[in-house]
């Protein structure tokens, strides 16, 4: 029976904050432009939006006079004037966004058309501004549409990469599924998350329910949903997308297999091979993995075992160029291993290749300012005289005789450096200022950082002190050292609940998001056997799952919950007087116990030593409850900065560190950088040795030369 579907409308918002930051926009400089992107899914068609803009002019901006016009995709949408009735009050407009004019990626442009005098006006005066609020919004109405069922598509529709907003997927689980299949879904998490970037990634589950929107069905022919009752029999491992029996213009992708052991090669052949599927179905014949993966070689990590180019991280040649009145700067983003060893690294080397406008005659204030991580490192001047003189060398042909092109090297400080980092390069282009009012149009200025330009972390060890629950909350580490998880081992509760499966399907994703990779070779165990569990960094999740290892070591007995209430045992609270590096740290053991009965959402992130393999860590992941899981995951996704040290409590909106425990160390380092490394958070002790070495040689030095000085007076006598 045909099925007839009226196209569902509904509305999409998209805040500035959500798509460049928590602050506002600033446009500087008559003729000066400043962007908004943002995406169009797949299965969505933009009827028409309206653009919410709340904005505060400078004071000095001439009345009536002013403006900022607003293009879509190059297209002018609209003008903002300024009819200045009060000073300094932030203004709002709503501004239509007509539909025809929207594409599959879409661009805000905002010009600022300013006059700060009625007479004259230079173009670069630091008056001439226009701030756009972070709190400004997108609104955008959308129709659904029909698409094929096509697995050329995936990850879309479930998870779009055109769409910037946070990702919610509904998956279906049935009933009965062992580790096996279980497993089968930790690695259809971890496919549809390692593309999410910046966005959070979480599963709906449900058992035989079908939800409304488009979703993730397992299946086998022993356990299978309801709805899937009267699918035929399942011989091999199969992919295939479906309408949803409701509504065609969502989908569902079903995983199916004979067996568990066949459901499980569905999902790796998906984690694996979506690229090579197309049509409504696939058969997974064969997965067999040629090479085994490397540590650290993480595709959303910065290879350290070469040279990088800038084009290698960037979406497009557009992240490295900046034009305008004033430049905005030019950034560059990149993330480093966590265990990258660059405490006392002087020298990160990175060449620099760059071309801008040349400044004008008889200025010398022109310059390039580098930073990383809003931390200065060095200034290139751009004078004209030295742009004039090494035109001739530096020139590239397609850019003519206005163009100037440099080049340079810059030794970043390693303590510098982060997990995350940002490289900025802020182009300071000056013009000449006489004094005498020249009435000009306003000249644009270009600059480029060249994508050939590298920079070079090779041959840093890689060294790093545990517990550090930053670093999982940053990053997934130390499970995300091989990406593939091949060295992770996962403890669930035996007849999960639905919220502890949720709770292990959005933790095998978000260390997938973390590396930029699909992971399946993890274990997955509902008990804790040593034998298993050799030689393997280990990831408990579960309501009160602490209860039960807690005993496997003392930093975790530190807080567990009961039925009725919980216990912590706690030193002081991180302090910022710590100089290990790994900053706020304090104490090592507890110094209280305290017994409080409270019965509300409750949650804790504890790491340490395993006790079956040295230099292997532990990390729980324990909730008191399935009311707590969304408590954990919020704090795992959005309050990495609070979470520190060994122990992470989560309760309520408060996220609370502590360190517990004894400290151990991953990887390895030369010895003179070890012994330094570790002397250096012990200044005294490093003094004393000092001290107590040059005593020790006087005292070799006197009684030697006291011996030889004897000896010639014996044989002298």
């Amino acid at each position: 029976m045909a099925i007839s579907v009226q196209a569902e409308e509904s509305i999409i918002e998209y805040n500035f904050s959500q798509l460049s930051g928590d602050r506002s926009i600033a446009i500087k400089g008559n003729g000066s432009s400043a962007y908004i992107g943002f995406g169009s899914r797949l299965d969505k068609v933009i009827t028409d939006g309206t653009l919410h803009l709340e904005y505060l002019p400078s004071p000095s901006l001439v009345n009536n006079v002013s403006h900022i016009r607003v293009f879509l995709n190059e297209e002018l949408m609209d003008v903002v004037s300024l009819k200045r009735d009060t000073i300094s009050e932030v203004k709002t407009k709503d501004i239509k966004l007509d539909g025809r004019f929207f594409k599959n990626y879409n661009q805000l442009r905002f010009e600022l058309a300013g006059k700060i005098d009625a007479e004259c006006s230079d173009a670069s005066d630091p008056a001439l501004w226009w701030e756009l609020r972070s709190s400004s919004k997108i609104i955008l109405n959308v129709k659904s549409l029909e698409i094929a069922n096509e697995l050329s598509l995936l990850p879309s529709p479930f998870f779009d990469s055109r769409d910037f907003r946070n990702v919610s997927i509904p998956i279906v689980i049935p009933h009965g599924l062992s580790l096996k299949g279980m497993h089968a879904a930790g690695t259809v998490a971890s496919f549809f998350s390692s593309g999410a970037e910046w966005r959070t990634v979480e599963f709906q589950v449900s058992r035989d329910a079908l939800p409304n929107s488009s979703s993730l069905v397992l299946a086998t022919n022993e356990h299978r949903p309801q709805f899937l009752k009267d699918l035929p029999y399942i011989d091999q491992p199969t992919v295939q997308m479906v309408s949803h029996p409701l509504d065609s213009t969502k989908k569902l992708l079903l995983i199916m297999g004979e067996d568990e052991e066949q459901l499980k090669q569905a999902a790796i052949g998906l984690a694996e091979g979506s690229q090579l599927m197309s049509g409504e179905i696939a058969y997974i014949k064969q997965v067999k993995r040629l090479t085994e993966r490397e540590p650290y070689d993480a595709p959303n990590w910065l290879p350290t075992n070469r040279a990088v180019r800038f084009s290698e991280l960037i979406e497009g040649q557009y992240q490295l160029q900046s034009e305008g009145v004033s430049l905005v700067p030019i950034e560059v983003n990149f993330t480093l291993p966590p265990s990258l060893f660059t405490w006392n690294a002087n020298s990160i080397p990175m060449k620099l290749n760059f071309r801008h406008s040349p400044p004008e005659e008889e200025t010398n204030s022109s310059r390039l300012n580098v930073s990383i991580n809003d931390q200065f490192i060095r200034a290139f001047p751009l004078d004209s005289e030295t742009a004039a003189s090494t035109q001739d060398i530096w020139r590239l042909p397609f850019w003519g005789a206005d163009s100037s092109g440099r080049s340079g090297m810059v030794d970043i400080p390693g303590f510098k450096t982060s997990v995350d980092n940002k490289l900025s390069f802020e182009f300071q282009v000056a013009e000449s200022s006489t004094g005498v009012c020249r009435g000009t149009q306003p000249i644009k200025k270009y600059a480029v950082i060249d994508g050939n330009s590298q920079i070079d972390f090779t041959g840093y060890p890689h060294y790093i002190r545990m517990p550090n629950n930053q670093v999982f909350a940053t990053s997934g580490f130390p499970f995300s050292k091989m990406a593939d998880l091949s060295e992770t081992a996962i403890i669930v509760n035996p007849n999960t609940s639905i919220k502890e499966i949720e709770l292990y399907l959005s933790t095998v994703g978000f260390i997938s998001r973390k590396t930029g990779l699909p992971a399946y070779q993890f274990t997955l165990h509902d008990t804790w056997d040593e034998t298993e569990l050799t030689n393997k960094d280990i990831l408990v999740l579960g309501n009160k799952v602490g209860n039960k290892y807690r005993e496997q070591d003392t930093s975790l007995g530190a807080v567990y919950s009961s039925q009725d209430g919980r216990t912590l045992e706690a030193g002081d609270p991180f302090t910022k007087t710590d100089t290990s590096g790994f900053a706020k740290l304090k104490g090592n053991r507890p110094s209280i116990e305290t017994s409080i009965a409270a019965r509300g959402p409750f949650a804790f992130i504890a790491s340490f030593e395993s006790p079956v393999s040295s230099h292997r860590t532990v990390t729980v992941l324990s909730t008191r409850d399935d009311y707590s899981v969304p408590l954990l995951l919020n704090a795992l996704n959005e309050r990495t900065q609070s979470i520190f040290g060994s122990l992470a409590i989560v309760s309520g909106t408060e996220v609370t560190s502590y360190q517990f425990g004894d400290y151990y160390y991953l990887g390895e380092l030369p010895v003179y950088e070890l012994v330094w490394y570790h002397f250096a958070e012990r200044p005294m002790l490093m003094v004393a040795i000092a001290i107590l070495i040059v005593v020790v040689l006087t005292m070799i030095a006197w009684r030697t030369l006291s011996r030889y000085a004897k000896k010639r007076v014996s044989q002298g006598n």
